[in-house]
């Protein structure tokens, strides 16, 4: 009787672990219409002479659909043209993100990857160029703003160092270090029940 409590008690506790691991492996992205299968780019934004296009399955990374943006031309700064991911979020203090996303372009091209607040002075964190090609290509960046919420914040994306069409797609914002794209979406190493974006007005009203 003892070793059949002693196995029962063993085989909850294994059932119990393999929930948490179950739970830790599925993740949290914190960025809504990241794959664009919707045919929108809202809550994206954009700014300066990009327009805005969703282009369909043959430029897509996964699924049906890509965000796809068109630059004219070079502007007088890289930062004059943007993109940017922005719904009333901001980056808790003393916590470590990761910003990931495929992006492949019609000519190589550099982007400007830039976490940053949203609003002068720009503050960067984390921020990297990421050179494009005619293939996809996932590009990540790893930040922590330190010991102070950032708020409001914005994941920018510099786009005008040249004439260029851009494609966009299976992008993700969570909490910890880099884990490569499952095919899902999700990243493989974040605790969803401890979540570090909220938007804006919840924080404020703390």
């Amino acid at each position: 009787m003892v070793v059949g409590r002693l196995f029962r008690v063993f085989a909850v506790t294994a059932a119990l672990g393999f929930v948490a691991v179950a739970a830790m492996a599925q993740g949290e992205n914190f960025i809504t219409n990241a794959d664009f299968e919707d045919d929108l780019w809202d809550p994206w934004v954009s700014y300066g002479p990009v327009t805005e296009d969703i282009s369909k399955k043959a430029d897509a990374h996964t699924g049906n659909a890509a965000m796809m943006a068109t630059i004219p031309e070079a502007g007088a700064n890289f930062w004059d043209a943007g993109i940017q991911y922005k719904p009333d979020i901001f980056f808790a203090k003393d916590t470590d993100y990761t910003w990931a996303m495929f992006m492949k372009a019609d000519v190589d091209i550099e982007v400007n990857i830039k976490p940053e607040l949203g609003m002068d002075p720009w503050t960067a964190y984390g921020e990297k160029r990421a050179q494009l090609t005619g293939e996809y290509q996932e590009f990540f960046t790893e930040f922590n703003v330190g010991g102070a919420d950032v708020v409001p914040a914005s994941l920018t994306l510099h786009v005008q160092f040249g004439k260029a069409v851009i494609w966009l797609d299976d992008a993700r914002w969570y909490e910890g270090g880099y884990e490569p794209f499952d095919g899902s979406g999700a990243p493989q190493a974040v605790d969803p029940l401890d979540k570090a974006a909220t938007t804006w007005g919840q924080i404020k009203s703390r």
